[in-house]
């Protein structure tokens, strides 16, 4: 593929700043116990509903579209933080995440139609099934394998009135990736 007319995109929900930065917190308590390679940019945070790959440029304005409608159809979620977990070999994982809860069922009705949406434009749909969630880091790096029981050890933060962190979701943003920046994702406009 010419890199010059492809860009690399992924479809996501955005994440609030405040929530942004109360996540950026937590990552700094639960890094020194848990040593991944790569943590992710707090900028970078977010919920990642299909990803694209490398996609024609010129496929982007089209594809804003049928976001565009998407949102405008959509009602707004009430979404939350949930406890930790991780994705790939127990004694060495691939991916530290933290889940989501909260309206679940409108944010898996909000992908498929994502997906359906997407489907005209040559985009296939992942094998894999959705599993809601904001990815932390990547690439565990120790010799000694994961124990995923101390991921107990970190309880979801909580905003200063004590409740859990809770926000509203109400947009879809078409993101694209710079693989050697930091923060490496950027909202793709108009």
């Amino acid at each position: 593929m010419n890199s010059i007319n492809h860009i690399r995109l992924f479809v996501a929900v955005p994440i609030p700043s405040s929530i942004k930065q109360a996540i950026d917190t937590w990552m700094e308590e639960i890094k020194p116990h848990f040593p991944f390679r790569k943590w992710v940019h707090p900028s970078d945070l977010h919920i990642t509903l299909q990803f694209l790959g490398d996609t024609p440029a010129d496929l982007a304005p089209q594809i804003m579209l049928a976001l565009e409608q998407i949102s405008k159809e959509s009602s707004p979620l009430t979404l939350r933080l949930a406890p930790l977990g991780t994705f790939g070999r127990p004694p060495h994982p691939s991916v530290l995440w933290a889940g989501i809860s909260g309206d679940v069922e409108g944010l898996h009705s909000l992908q498929q139609q994502v997906v359906r949406a997407l489907i005209p434009m040559g985009f296939t749909p992942e094998e894999r099934t959705f599993h809601p969630h904001m990815t932390l880091a990547r690439n565990y790096a120790s010799t000694i394998p994961f124990d995923r029981t101390k991921l107990s050890d970190f309880p979801v933060p909580s905003s200063p009135e004590g409740k859990g962190l809770q926000w509203t979701a109400d947009e879809i943003t078409l993101y694209r990736s710079h693989l050697n920046r930091r923060p490496m994702y950027e909202v793709v406009t108009s």
